[in-house]
């Protein structure tokens, strides 16, 4: 654990802050209400959810257990979207533990990320008709959302990546794994 939360620290300082201020779209335990995700008022609760992916096929998030994986949503709209991309593949290198399901929303194939080609060492999932997002009452993207290795929802981040401090509580001691 202590190897995970050093390798974690210096990626952090690598890749260099989150976007956003304060708490970087982070929406607390407790701070469900209008204007926000269904997913906000869920912390705690196991997420199960089926996932397109862009090669064809579906993902059940449940096949992901055991691992903490970092769900992100997102679209050609979302600002510092190849960046994000960049500080998710850096966390999978990282460790290999941690599993990233990158869903793009965009309507059309050309206007996913341009990384996406490269074969970024995570899942890609796409749903051009914003199924997922309707299913989860999403509001705003980016929208991620961390689960711990039992599946169970951490924390929801709307609008903006998690930040650091969110990363690190996320991936340090009493994270199940």
């Amino acid at each position: 654990m202590r190897g995970r939360v050093v390798a974690l620290a210096s990626l952090l300082l690598a890749c260099g802050p989150s976007g956003g201020a304060g708490t970087g779209g982070t929406v607390a335990p407790g701070e469900a209400s209008r204007g926000h995700s269904t997913l906000v008022g869920r912390v705690g609760e196991v997420l199960e959810l089926t996932l397109p992916l862009l090669g064809g096929g579906s993902l059940e998030l449940s096949e992901l257990r055991g691992h903490p994986v970092l769900l992100s949503l997102d679209d050609k709209g979302s600002p510092d979207r190849d960046r994000d991309q960049d500080r998710y593949r850096a966390l999978v290198e990282a460790d290999e533990d941690i599993m990233v399901v990158s869903v793009g929303l965009d309507s059309v194939v050309e206007d996913l990320p341009a990384g996406w080609q490269d074969a970024p060492p995570f899942v890609l999932g796409w749903d051009p008709q914003g199924a997922v997002a309707a299913r989860l009452g999403l509001v705003a993207l980016p929208t991620v959302v961390l689960l711990d290795p039992q599946g169970r929802i951490v924390s929801v981040h709307e609008g903006a990546p998690p930040d650091d401090a969110s990363l690190s509580t996320w991936l340090g001691p009493g994270n199940g794994t």
